[in-house]
């Protein structure tokens, strides 16, 4: 398969796959698995927008990703806070509004929103990993392991952390591979491509799983 149709076409076009799934099983989803996918939904409404402004109206995409990258890690919060089920912690009360002003602070005074903004995607990744991680030490206690991997939390929670985590060097170095040459570039961004199929996929087959 080209790269490039790979990266453009039928990557993005899979957010279709876990979306049909979701849809079709929407009445039986539990509240964890209803949060992906609005995420989904919200992400590939995203994508529409950012070719649309990009690829047809030929103007800078960027300032999307600066709205979209609080709202995804709202999402994941939100989901997080569901599954792991732990009211005491007032963690996500205080992660959310203070991440939210770190990504204003950084569009203003560090990263235009003109330009890629690296240092809260970064932020963010280190974030999900955390949560994705507190998750795995939660299943470490559980013995039953068949019922763990029937679970739909667990490779939702699966695609989180292989995605986040594939991609922090990525959103770390992110200016810095523009500059590179374009086979190292296009290189890079099939890797990070592959880690968004592998999530959608994961998820796809975690919206299978969930029953009434």
């Amino acid at each position: 398969m080209d790269s490039k149709f790979f990266m453009s076409v039928f990557v993005p076009y899979s957010i279709l796959l876990p979306v049909i799934i979701g849809m079709i099983k929407l009445n039986v989803l539990p509240g964890s698995a209803r949060i992906i996918w609005y995420y989904l939904l919200i992400s590939g409404v995203v994508s529409i927008l950012a070719y649309i402004i990009g690829r047809v109206m030929h103007m800078n995409n960027l300032p999307l990703i600066h709205i979209y990258t609080p709202v995804e890690l709202i999402l994941f919060c939100w989901f997080y806070k569901t599954v792991l089920n732990d009211p005491g912690n007032r963690l996500h009360r205080v992660l959310v509004p203070v991440f939210v002003l770190l990504c204003i602070i950084n569009a203003i005074f560090f990263q235009s929103i003109h330009t890629y903004n690296s240092y809260t995607r970064s932020i963010e990744a280190i974030i999900c990993m955390l949560f994705a991680l507190n998750y795995f030490a939660r299943l470490a206690t559980v013995t039953n392991g068949k019922k763990t991997l029937l679970s739909p939390d667990f490779y939702f929670n699966s695609g989180i952390f292989i995605y986040f985590s594939g991609s922090f060097m990525l959103f770390v170095f992110s200016n810095f591979i523009i500059n590179s040459s374009s086979q190292e570039y296009y290189i890079i961004w099939v890797i990070y491509a592959a880690l968004v199929l592998c999530m959608y996929l994961l998820f796809s087959l975690a919206f299978i799983l969930c029953k009434k």
